[in-house]
């Protein structure tokens, strides 16, 4: 039976034996044991760094159009989340109950888990993308990583049981939505622009920071998207050594301009942080900047690179590779 303990913003509320679930885990080991790190190290598996290098290692390597798919669907997931975070204003176990510890840096509001619902919506969402291929270990991926980020979670003092449930069935419910609508809708700016309408709600109500971040990712992303359709198009690649170098350049073009704007506008206005509205515009645009580049102008680059690995003769494997690939295309 749900115990309501606040009718407030702020609200505090627990099914039973939720405290005594994460408490028991805790119990276990506490901080500063292979528990505690390995679950930490779970944590990350569900964090904006990691799922945004799945999704450039399947779009900048192998496969644009799935890594497209993937990426909007883990994009429209972070947008969802925080649009029901703040009208349920759960708070942490960790802040409702002093016995609960706090493992890890979190803020913000409790349910549903947008960790659990992520990493479901990216790990799922490449195994249902990948589905006509049959990599059963994939599909293992897709089940065990979502499940141990969510009890990570829940070790961690940051969620109740609830949170990371109901995070798994949003992730899986928009992975399903997602794969359905791209299989049925020809133009899928249309989906991008539907997301964007029913994100503009949160601009109304949101006050946590989540919100206007993954509204900048998918501005960025959508407007990327059509720039490389436009004018980028590049060619995706099969050779290792390339797809490493891809990701590994895109994520700092990523995370480096990120900081960079942050740089440039705090010299600006050093006070920024504590205009709330300026915050959160600047949060969203700074985001759709980054996306943008790194999703549609970033690749711009590989034809520049492609010359270079040409010119010292580094491309005969991947001529090669193309060569397997056509071939098993036309069987």
């Amino acid at each position: 039976m749900i115990q309501l303990l606040s009718a407030a913003i702020g609200n505090t509320w627990f099914v039973a034996g939720e405290n005594e679930f994460i408490l028991w885990l805790q119990n276990l080991a506490g901080k500063g044991s292979f528990l505690y790190y390995l679950m930490n190290f779970f944590s990350v598996l569900g964090e904006e760094t990691v799922l945004v290098a799945v999704v450039g290692l399947i779009y900048w390597g192998f496969d644009k159009r799935r890594g497209e798919q993937i990426g909007f669907t883990m994009i429209a997931t972070t947008v969802v989340c925080p649009l029901i975070k703040n009208v349920v204003c759960r708070t942490r176990p960790f802040d409702a109950n002093a016995e609960i510890q706090n493992f890890r840096d979190v803020d913000g509001y409790s349910f549903p888990s947008g960790h659990s619902a992520n990493s479901c919506a990216t790990y799922f969402g490449t195994a249902l993308a990948y589905r006509e291929k049959r990599f059963k270990w994939l599909t293992a991926i897709a089940v065990v990583l979502p499940l141990l980020v969510a009890v990570s979670r829940n070790y961690l003092g940051a969620h109740y049981p609830t949170d990371v449930i109901c995070g798994l069935c949003v992730g899986t419910a928009i992975v399903v939505l997602c794969h359905f609508l791209f299989s049925v809708v020809k133009n899928k700016f249309w989906i991008y622009g539907g997301m964007a309408i029913v994100g503009l709600a949160g601009f109304f109500y949101c006050t946590t920071s989540d919100f206007y971040t993954a509204y900048g990712l998918l501005a960025g992303f959508a407007f990327g998207i059509l720039f490389e359709k436009k004018v980028t198009n590049f060619q995706n690649t099969r050779v290792w050594w390339r797809i490493l170098l891809r990701v590994a350049f895109g994520g700092g073009v990523f995370l480096g301009l990120n900081e960079l704007l942050k740089l440039i506008v705090g010299g600006i206005y050093p006070d920024y942080a504590q205009n709330v509205w300026f915050e959160r515009i600047f949060r969203t645009v700074r985001y759709a900047i980054v996306t943008f580049i790194a999703i549609g102008v970033y690749p711009l680059l590989f034809a520049q690179t492609e010359k270079l690995w040409k010119k010292w003769g580094w491309l005969k494997a991947e001529q090669n590779e193309n060569v397997r690939e056509a071939v098993q295309n036309v069987e």
